[in-house]
């Protein structure tokens, strides 16, 4: 990864002269985690990925003057790509419900009862996810979703890695409780 040093100079290069390959490099160097970010909230297919990410740059690239430094690139950059795909991402949720609820009335010709079942038990565990704290969740997403280490989960939180291992246990812990609880 990029030393902080040479992400100021790029950001500096950008912002002061105008650069934009010291904006393209800088942003390049990021695309894998900023992908990942966006998949993680919920973008399934290619095509929205890529337009999530095409807002994403777009922010990043309007917002990138007002950068103070406060927190690292790859922070910033994480916390711009994840509110932009969520936002999306709820976007594209009320839109399915608006169509899922337009279409209700057509009857399921292939085992509607199995359907049922299946769509009652994915709500109840999106509805279970849900329950636990926006902590918790970010946490199970950081770790199982995207893979990401206890290191760079706690850079991108900006939380100690023990911190990190003591949230996670305790999301798991709490999301087994709720399952179990699920299951009963």
């Amino acid at each position: 990864m990029l030393r902080l040093k040479d992400e100021s100079s790029l950001i500096r290069r950008f912002v002061e002269d105008g650069d934009e390959q010291a904006f393209t490099t800088l942003v390049h160097l990021h695309l894998p985690m900023l992908r990942r970010i966006i998949g993680a909230a919920g973008a399934r297919d290619a095509d929205s990925r890529d337009e999530i990410l095409q807002e994403v740059l777009i922010r990043i690239h309007r917002a990138l003057p007002s950068f103070r430094f406060k927190a690292s690139f790859t922070t910033w950059a994480y916390r711009v790509a994840r509110n932009t795909a969520l936002n999306e991402f709820r976007k594209s949720q009320r839109r399915l419900k608006r169509e899922v609820q337009q279409v209700q009335d057509i009857p399921d010709m292939h085992n509607p009862e199995q359907r049922a079942m299946q769509d009652a038990h994915t709500a109840e565990l999106k509805a279970l996810f849900y329950k636990l704290k926006e902590k918790e969740r970010q946490i199970l997403l950081l770790r199982e979703r995207e893979g990401l280490s206890m290191d760079e989960i706690a850079e991108i939180l900006r939380i100690s890695p023990g911190t990190v291992k003591s949230r996670l246990s305790r999301a798991r812990k709490q999301a087994r409780l709720l399952y179990e609880g699920l299951m009963k």
